[in-house]
């Protein structure tokens, strides 16, 4: 109802104001129905989808098929070591990363450490191409995993340093010296550049850790 002014008397309006105002109501109750309905239905799907278990230490880790010694193998018969590398001196291990999926396959391979671009690329065309892992597993089922591989280029180990001498050297590298891993590695590719026809016995490491550099 509304009031005329010039006479007092009450007249029933057009109802256009309420009328609008009952529209836009309506309105953003169907927008809040719609947004609650979408909201519920996303809950849904991504309670539905599978889970994905990034796993870096798994009670079964990944292996080559064939174990270790299949995988040694596999790098010595296709590792290449190029002319410029060579030429560069380089050499030692390169290290790469690499997710072992749950159907074996090889993915997102990267240089963690690496020793010269040659030998880089390399090492990661070697872990592309490799065969499918057995891959890891965890409660009994296989999973996701990272796995990191060392894969090492230099002049070719005499059987001691291959048998025994590395493992000895870099106890020793590690225990009485106090150097790290890498820097014992450092050392260890030292040695095999220039000492391969040595043994541990023979060779006056303090003298080569005072005097020597391993680049």
């Amino acid at each position: 109802m509304k009031t005329n002014k010039a006479t007092g008397e009450k007249t029933a309006g057009n109802g256009a104001g309420s009328s609008c105002t009952f529209l836009l109501k309506r309105f953003f109750l169907i927008i809040f129905v719609l947004m609650i309905s979408a909201m519920a239905h996303a809950q849904s799907d991504t309670t539905d989808l599978p889970e994905i278990e990034l796993i870096f230490v798994a009670e079964k880790m990944p292996t080559f098929p064939g174990g270790d010694e299949a995988r040694m193998r596999y790098v010595i018969s296709n590792a290449v070591y190029t002319r410029a590398a060579q030429d560069a001196n380089a050499g030692g291990r390169v290290y790469v990363s690499f997710w072992v999926e749950a159907d074996g396959s090889i993915t997102q391979a990267r240089i963690l450490k690496g020793v010269h671009p040659d030998l880089d690329s390399i090492s990661l065309d070697l872990v592309n191409q490799m065969p499918d892992w057995i891959p890891a597993e965890q409660r009994g089922k296989p999973v996701r995993c990272q796995f990191t591989m060392p894969i090492r280029f230099g002049p070719e180990m005499s059987k001691y340093w291959r048998k025994k001498g590395e493992k000895r050297f870099l106890k020793i590298c590690g225990e009485q010296y106090g150097k790290s891993r890498a820097e014992c590695d450092c050392w260890f590719n030292f040695i095999i550049w220039n000492y391969n026809d040595k043994t541990l016995k023979s060779l006056d490491l303090d003298e080569i850790f005072k005097n020597q550099k391993c680049e």
